[in-house]
């Protein structure tokens, strides 16, 4: 990590007024890159510098000159977008309150240190990840980035597969209510459209999901129900009569598992509680379904949420003054890709899928394998803990004469 300066004592303008910051660094780049924009603002910045545009949070060096940028006077067209490459020194302000400040009167991210706070994704792979342009936004908070596509019967074409997994809040303008659309019909998968509000009420929020379920081929709904959450699985199931609302069952030392049994059955719940063992299996799959490319997250809200999804003991949550929202939404996918009724839907075992190279890496290792007995005669392992000298008449018959230790 940089030396940067503390300036505990002063604050950064942003759109909604003077904020606190924790310091100021410099570093010395190789490249940078001029942006201008009508009205006459311009700003020079390095290309990993992240601006607002109409597309979302995206990198100085991804600019399309078909983006707007948000100023001070709202979003602004993009004249031109120019690359130096030659040495300049930059200032970058460091866990800006909000997330964000102007700079020449440009809306610009500030700098949190991407990984270094121990994200549950690497580092490497964060600064990887890119932005995709939303096809439709609503003032309620929905981004669609795929329509659903529909099969064609006179070309054999089935309907795609979608899922859509809910983290519910109170809509008093704390945390974000929050659920996102996966294309499950083939790996990777991918983010085609996501929700998230502070203010829209529990009550009106099931209407939005089934809205959303409903046009992505009555897609497969899981809610997260700890708390509110609950609320919004019962309207959805018992008012509007969703008929794919994801259930789980509790099956002893297993845990929670998703389950197609009525809701008459013994411990059957409308969604699933995230408990420490489903966040934990979620945390750990999200991990590798992101750096193995097997997801691909292309929303620029659910990306910056991300980038402060940190360790906290001995699990994950939001950093300080962030929130984590649409990174539950991921989790709880996470966790329901490992289900076997998931793996019913798809086709797919998704453990194999993510661990296919390090398994067959492990078979060609181990199979076959030879040790010495330490009497002059080698010994063959039968991949079943059972050791036979080769002269051994029992070899192909169960018994045991030597073990590996």
């Amino acid at each position: 990590m940089e030396k940067y300066l503390k300036t505990s004592n002063y604050k950064i303008l942003n759109s909604t007024g003077w904020k606190s910051f924790s310091g100021i660094r410099k570093l010395l780049k190789n490249a940078y890159i001029t942006i201008n924009v009508i009205d006459g603002y311009n700003l020079k910045c390095s290309l990993d510098h992240k601006i607002l545009t109409d597309r979302g949070w995206i990198f100085a060096r991804d600019i399309d000159l078909s983006d707007s940028i948000d100023t001070i006077n709202g979003f602004k067209r993009i004249i031109s977008a120019n690359i130096s490459e030659e040495n300049i020194e930059v200032y970058d302000l460091i866990d800006v309150e909000n997330h964000s400040y102007l700079t020449n009167n440009i809306v610009s991210h500030n700098c949190s240190f991407i990984g270094s706070a121990n994200t549950l994704i690497d580092a490497q792979k964060l600064n990887q990840l890119s932005y995709g342009k939303p096809k439709q936004r609503n003032a309620e908070g929905l981004l669609i980035y795929q329509e659903p596509v529909k099969g064609v019967e006179e070309k054999g074409t089935k309907d795609r597969d979608y899922f859509i997994t809910v983290d519910v809040a109170r809509g008093q303008g704390g945390d974000n209510s929050a659920f996102t659309v996966f294309d499950i019909s083939d790996m990777p998968y991918r983010i085609v459209a996501r929700f998230k509000s502070n203010t829209v009420s529990p009550l009106l929020l099931p209407s939005y999901i089934r809205s959303v379920g409903k046009k992505y081929n009555t897609a497969h709904v899981l809610v997260e129900v700890n708390d509110i959450g609950s609320q919004v699985a019962d309207i959805l199931h018992y008012d509007l009569e969703y008929e794919n609302l994801v259930k789980a069952a509790f099956k002893g030392h297993k845990g929670q598992t998703i389950t197609e049994t009525g809701m008459g059955a013994k411990r059957v719940q409308l969604g699933v509680r995230t408990t420490v063992p489903v966040k934990k299996l979620g945390c750990a799959v999200l991990k590798n379904l992101i750096e193995q490319d097997k997801l691909l997250v292309e929303d620029a809200d659910t990306i910056d949420e991300l980038t402060t999804f940190i360790a906290d003991g001995q699990s994950f949550a939001a950093d300080e003054g962030h929130t984590d929202d649409l990174v539950m939404t991921l989790v709880l996918f996470a966790w329901a890709t490992r289900q076997d009724f998931f793996e019913a839907l798809t086709n797919k075992d998704v453990r194999v899928e993510l661990f296919e190279k390090d398994i067959e890496k492990i078979e060609n290792e181990i199979i076959p394998m030879f040790v010495e007995d330490g009497f002059g005669e080698r010994s063959e392992w039968d991949g079943e803990d059972r050791w036979f000298d080769e002269k051994d008449p029992r070899r192909n018959q169960f018994g045991t004469q030597y073990w590996l230790f």
